[in-house]
């Protein structure tokens, strides 16, 4: 082979001459590797920011959905249910599976809920409502007791008189409620309060002043549902009514007596108080503490002679009533709708719950005065922080690498189709020749 004309000085030797071919090829390399290496440092701070820029705009926009969504889920109710076009048109009759505690009652003429909530305080079911719930589960007579007001029991007397005359009685009542006792004051028609604004912490003697004031009304003082007021909330240390008087002090204060069923629950230590004390005078109630349509698990019943308000309470007043209880319940009747004002907001809500998996909330039991009865405890999950913080960089990451390689199929199809293009436009002249 013929040397070029480019070949290198007489006196060098082949091997040499490969040797500096090779040396200036490397040169080159290098040369040509620096701006490779440049372009390609330039293509990671490129995808880098735009990972970053993802990471910042999910971060912003959990943010903005936990301010947004934490008071949607700490509200507690955007009203699920739509109660209002609920209609009793069912009706229970418990005597066909139930009789009473004391067969000297099974006669009875009158089936009473002394314990029942309305929309005028925290229930579901407006007064009128009420009235026709009451009907549906068996009852004939109601007490209507919302808390710290008698407006409820008020009205639904004057729905039942109206409507129902000579078949149904309310019995207007309230719920004397704060943060030592739920206190039942049955046939008032004024609004009880305490000698002094003792608020959600009534003194002893305001509670004995509250008692004494529904007597001077004609009225009965029943003390709610203890096992519920006295229950420990574990996470907080406090029984929900903390301070909640004993039994021995209520007697003494001049209560008359105790509710000793409450929905499901039955208070047989309180019960056993009572008969091991010779509490004749004491007297027992029960009541479903309705807010909401639901079961029914007790009815207290009497025999009135004649079918009044007046007459029930003579009977309630001596003690002469017993009692109809099933712990599973009778079978509910027509349940609520789902609301407009939830289904617009459930897709919200779902996403409020996730938050809300972030951090615990102990709330106390509310004071029914503007306040708890206990302070809030709120533990946060940092660990579950993290692991929303690292599946939004895991998302970007990937969203990323997903766009690149979208990019790249793109690109490589756009080369295969130009390049099968140049050959058919290359192939066209030769095969008209």
């Amino acid at each position: 082979m013929a040397l070029s004309s480019r070949s290198l000085p007489e006196g060098v030797t082949r091997s040499q001459r490969s040797l500096a071919e090779i040396e200036a090829q490397s040169k080159n390399a290098s040369v040509l590797e620096k701006p490779r290496r440049r372009q390609l440092a330039v293509q990671a701070c490129v995808y880098g920011g735009r990972i970053g820029k993802q990471i910042g705009v999910m971060l912003t926009a959990a943010v903005l959905l936990t301010v947004m969504l934490i008071p949607l889920h700490e509200s507690a109710n955007i009203g699920m249910y739509d109660y209002g076009k609920m209609k009793f048109d069912w009706t229970t009759d418990p005597s066909t599976w139930l009789k009473p505690a004391d067969a000297a009652y099974s006669d009875y003429n009158v089936l009473l809920d002394g314990h029942a909530h309305t929309t005028l305080s925290d229930g579901r079911l407006t007064p009128e409502q009420l009235v026709e719930y009451a009907i549906a589960q068996g009852f004939n007579a109601l007490v209507v007791t919302d808390h710290n007001t008698v407006a409820g029991g008020l009205q639904a007397e004057r729905y039942a008189r109206k409507k129902y005359a000579g078949r149904f009685v309310v019995i207007p009542g309230m719920e004397y409620s704060n943060c030592r006792v739920h206190m039942n004051l049955i046939n008032i028609n004024a609004t009880v309060a305490g000698s002094s604004d003792g608020g959600a912490y009534p003194s002893d003697d305001e509670i004995r002043h509250v008692i004494e004031h529904t007597h001077a009304q004609g009225g009965l003082a029943i003390i709610n549902h203890i096992p519920w007021s006295t229950r420990i909330l574990e996470r907080l240390g406090h029984a929900r009514l903390p301070g909640h008087p004993s039994v021995e002090a209520l007697v003494d204060w001049g209560i008359d007596g105790f509710e000793i069923i409450n929905q499901a629950t039955f208070d047989m230590p309180t019960l056993q108080f009572m008969r091991a004390h010779n509490s004749s005078h004491l007297l027992f109630m029960t009541g479903s503490d309705v807010h909401a349509p639901g079961k029914a698990y007790a009815w207290t019943v009497l025999k009135a002679p004649v079918f009044t308000k007046e007459a029930i309470m003579r009977e309630i007043r001596a003690g002469r009533t017993s009692y109809l209880f099933d712990p599973t319940g009778n079978r509910a009747g027509e349940l609520p709708t789902y609301s407009s004002r939830y289904l617009a907001l459930a897709p919200l809500a779902g996403a409020a719950e996730y938050i809300a998996s972030f951090y615990d909330r102990y709330s106390g039991q509310y004071s029914f005065h503007g306040t708890h009865c206990q302070r809030d405890i709120v533990d946060v999950h940092g660990q579950s922080i993290g692991y929303l913080v690292m599946y939004i960089i895991t998302a970007a990451v990937l969203t990323e690498l997903a766009r690149v390689l979208c990019q790249q199929i793109r690109f490589c199809a756009a080369r295969w189709w130009v390049k099968r293009r140049s050959n058919s436009t290359a192939a066209e002249p030769a095969q008209q020749v």
